[in-house]
């Protein structure tokens, strides 16, 4: 009857001690929860016909704590030149408002006679901070044009970088002579986490 008992109780220890070790390994473990959904959110937007063909891209950040908030802008060459000195007015600019906001405000470039943004690429981050953004575009707004290493594309890509510091040149590669209908296109289809191209149709302003 001892040895019956003892060998119960040694039969339950061991139970137990498998039951805790079994607890400790991940197989066991109940299910993770699902990894928090993406809250920053960055896009650009293609003019395919800007730039005498080369292209011309606008850029928009989703505010992480308002899904339906925006903060969108571009820099739209005011001058029409290759060199604008800092300091000087290089067409930069930026809004917020919700999606249709945004819609509705894009610009053409100068001397451009409709509104011609035709296709635009996002990707989800896991956090981003919109104050950063909009420091970094005051910062780009004072700081000139070079049409190779300071432009649209560039200034863009500075502002999501500042957005999501995540967004390093894996997924946003640098775009320094580099025409935006080809950074937008091949490169970005080479880059990790960016969505297709999808179609962009603006909202015309009611008169």
């Amino acid at each position: 009857m001892i040895r019956t008992k003892l060998r119960k109780s040694r039969a339950g220890k061991a139970l137990l001690a498998a039951a805790l070790l079994g607890a400790s390994t991940p197989a066991l473990l109940p299910a993770a929860p699902a990894e928090a959904a993406a809250t920053g959110r960055v896009c650009f937007f293609k003019d395919t016909q800007g730039a005498n063909g080369a292209g011309h891209i606008a850029w928009a950040v989703r505010d992480p704590r308002n899904s339906k908030r925006w903060v969108w802008g571009s820099t739209d060459n005011a001058e029409g030149d290759s060199y604008t000195a800092p300091g000087k007015n290089n067409g930069s600019w930026m809004k917020s408002g919700s999606w249709d906001d945004l819609r509705k405000s894009f610009k053409p470039d100068p001397g451009r006679t409709k509104n011609l943004y035709d296709a635009y690429r996002c990707i989800n981050t896991a956090r981003g901070d919109l104050a950063a953004a909009e420091r970094t575009f005051r910062a780009i707004r004072d700081n000139g044009y070079q049409i190779a290493y300071n432009n649209c594309l560039t200034k863009s890509i500075a502002i999501f970088r500042k957005y999501s510091p995540a967004l390093n040149s894996v997924y946003l590669p640098n775009g320094g002579a580099t025409p935006p209908n080809q950074y937008f296109g091949k490169m970005l289809d080479n880059a990790r986490g960016w969505e297709k191209a999808h179609q962009y149709t603006p909202i015309r302003r009611s008169r």
